[in-house]
């Protein structure tokens, strides 16, 4: 493991616990000291791991070190180092970090990736113009949702953003269809998709009746979560209304990101809502996008399936484009258009740009991406 901020966690439970990450190295084994019996009510939950430490990662704070991860942001950004040494520490960081400490209490054990997916945020404020941005340094997972009947009518159109084991069909960005427009695809498929998976679960209800062995249970099993999993992504009575009446941005084809659930449309002076715009900055290109929806509070680092095509054309809902914390998002809080609409690429690139000028500006404008 890394050397970071230590925090260590006491007779917890942990049953996602990977021990294959931990080395010889940093392994203790407490040999002919209890009995087994001893361990279970010393414990009481029966857990035989003593003690864990975890290392919390710390705010990274400095102009310097921020150029290491990525050496283009001194040259794309005018004042950079005005930016970076008058910004604070948001407290969005603790709380993220937080987060991730409560769910490992509870025994959900993340990935490396998953845990240190996030360098530092920021809050800026430039010294002569006042404008605000939330800078949010971290890596790219890959978002694939959303549908819009109007734009692509047809199931078949969604096969790419359905790959993803994730995919859902609204984002939080979302615009009124007009009378006449074509009915979303998914107001059939997923009642179709659970009476098929019915008419299968009888057919192995069936095969179990008459086997008692592990075999058809267990398909029995899986045939029930998926089931589930269709009655909560698709068949809830608001995401039914919701698919009925309006139309979502596609992450196939709209540059747009995600921050957690508790971070969006709060009061907070830095705190982003959704339609708000922002700046995703990778190597030396600056991507137009807006906050286009809302995701899990435990995670940073996500984009729609078109930037993260951009930056990595093996992007996709399986594959993350970004590994390292090499990717800058910058937010600008109430900065969204007073009434939502389709996407309007041209409009979305003039805005960053000159929200970008509020904070010092850029070197060149062909550093800043346009949508085609």
């Amino acid at each position: 493991m890394k050397p970071f901020l230590v925090h260590t966690l006491l007779l917890l439970s942990l049953p996602a616990l990977c021990l294959a990450d931990v080395t010889s190295k940093n392994l203790e084994i407490i040999s002919g000291k209890s009995h087994s019996s001893d361990i279970r009510t010393a414990t009481q939950s029966g857990t035989y791991i003593e003690s864990m430490t975890i290392h919390r990662p710390k705010a990274n704070t400095s102009a310097d070190a921020l150029a290491r991860v990525n050496p283009h942001l001194r040259t794309l950004l005018r004042d950079y180092d005005k930016l970076i040494d008058t910004a604070q520490v948001s407290s969005r960081f603790e709380e993220l970090y937080d987060r991730k400490i409560s769910l490992l209490k509870r025994g959900s054990y993340p990935t490396e990736h998953n845990y240190c997916d996030c360098e530092t945020i920021l809050r800026l404020e430039h010294p002569t113009t006042g404008k605000i941005a939330l800078w949010v340094q971290g890596d790219m997972d890959v978002v694939t949702d959303g549908s819009d009947p109007v734009r692509s009518p047809s199931i078949d159109d969604y096969d790419l953003a359905r790959t993803s084991d994730w995919y859902l069909p609204e984002t939080s960005y979302s615009w009124r269809l007009k009378s006449g427009d074509p009915k979303n695809p998914f107001l059939d498929y997923y009642p179709g998709t659970k009476k098929d998976l019915q008419e299968v679960r009888a057919f192995i209800e069936r095969k179990a009746e008459k086997d008692p062995g592990i075999v058809w249970r267990d398909v029995l099993k899986s045939i029930d979560s998926q089931i589930y999993r269709v009655e909560q992504r698709g068949l809830k009575s608001y995401t039914r209304e919701g698919l009925s009446q309006r139309r979502n941005l596609l992450a196939t084809h709209d540059p747009f990101v995600v921050l957690p659930v508790p971070w969006v449309n709060k009061s907070a002076k830095w705190g982003p809502q959704i339609g708000d715009y922002a700046a995703v900055i990778y190597k030396d290109r600056i991507y137009p996008a807006i906050l286009g929806d809302a995701g899990p509070s435990d995670k940073v680092g996500e984009a729609s399936l078109r930037i993260a095509r951009a930056i990595n054309p093996e992007a996709s809902g399986k594959n993350r484009a970004v590994e390292d914390v090499t990717v800058t998002y910058l937010f600008f809080p109430r900065s969204k258009e007073k009434y939502r609409s389709a996407p309007d690429y041209a409009l979305w690139r003039s805005r960053v740009a000159s929200l970008l000028d509020g904070i010092g500006g850029i070197s060149s404008p062909a550093a800043l991406h346009s949508w085609e």
